[in-house]
């Protein structure tokens, strides 16, 4: 979720995921099934929030409770 807080409010971080998604989960605990989910998404779906919680089958509250985690707001991929 702070992968993708972040790639919402970051555009160049959310072009290097969307571009080259295994180079943001190098170094990072992802579960299989997080890192098939993040690789299936598409530009469109970081358009609202609602949209990418959406795509990742995640409540939008979920998603946003995230926004204001340091790592979230701070830290590029």
């Amino acid at each position: 979720m702070i992968v993708l807080s972040h790639a919402l409010a970051c555009s160049s971080c959310r072009e290097r995921l969307l571009e080259k998604p295994a180079s943001v989960f190098s170094g990072r605990a992802l579960t299989s099934e997080e890192k098939e989910a993040l690789m299936k998404l598409g530009s469109g779906d970081f358009v609202t929030p609602k949209l990418l919680a959406r795509a990742i089958k995640t409540p939008v509250d979920e998603l946003q409770s995230y926004s204001d985690h340091p790592v979230a707001r701070l830290r590029h991929f």
